[in-house]
């Protein structure tokens, strides 16, 4: 079976009458159900879509600690992964994706200062996120809306000095870019 393009799909797209367009769109939305919690997401209040975020918050925090609010043994990266991937697909607006991503930052960087650091891979994940976040920022112009937050995080103090150097730096390259941008013009 030949690989469709974005054009093919345009080009049926404008074949399509006004009515058969809601057709399919419901049919997607009744078939799958990522399409279908894209919707309700867009459908949402803004209370209704907070509490949607706060839901997959309680599934990272889950990753980290237990109902007990004992540290788990080992944290489960993927499964953080996969935690945010399902989110993303199903947000509408990048600062609520860029709120999660800040959220995991910060409670692995909680655990760490808490129990003097983490495993590596748990610093590498969370950078990563980070790095995912700082772009976001950057894009959106957000960072007036998460600096605070993101400063928070670097004021910990009893864990692996080069994880926060590396957030830092990050974070930094927010006002870099920008500098760079603004010069270029």
């Amino acid at each position: 079976m030949a690989k469709s393009k974005l054009s093919d799909l345009k080009k049926l797209i404008a074949e399509m009458s006004e009515e058969e367009l809601r057709q399919e769109i419901v049919k997607l939305y009744t078939k799958l159900p990522q399409v279908k919690e894209f919707y309700n997401q867009d459908l949402m209040t803004e209370e209704e879509r907070q509490k949607a975020l706060e839901g997959y918050k309680d599934k990272i925090y889950k990753q980290f600690w237990t109902s007990g609010r004992n540290p788990r043994n080992m944290v489960n990266n993927t499964t953080i992964k996969s935690i945010i991937s399902d989110y993303e697909k199903i947000a509408v607006f990048p600062y609520d994706v860029v709120d999660l991503l800040i959220y995991r930052v910060e409670v692995a960087t909680d655990l760490a200062n808490q129990f003097g650091g983490m495993a590596e891979s748990n610093y590498n994940a969370s950078i990563t996120a980070f790095k995912k976040a700082t772009k976001l920022v950057k894009d959106n112009n957000f960072k007036s809306h998460f600096e605070k937050r993101c400063k928070s995080i670097f004021k910990h103090d009893n864990l692996d000095y080069w994880y926060i150097e590396q957030l830092e730096y990050l974070f930094d390259e927010i006002d870099n870019a920008t500098t760079s941008k603004d010069e270029n013009e």
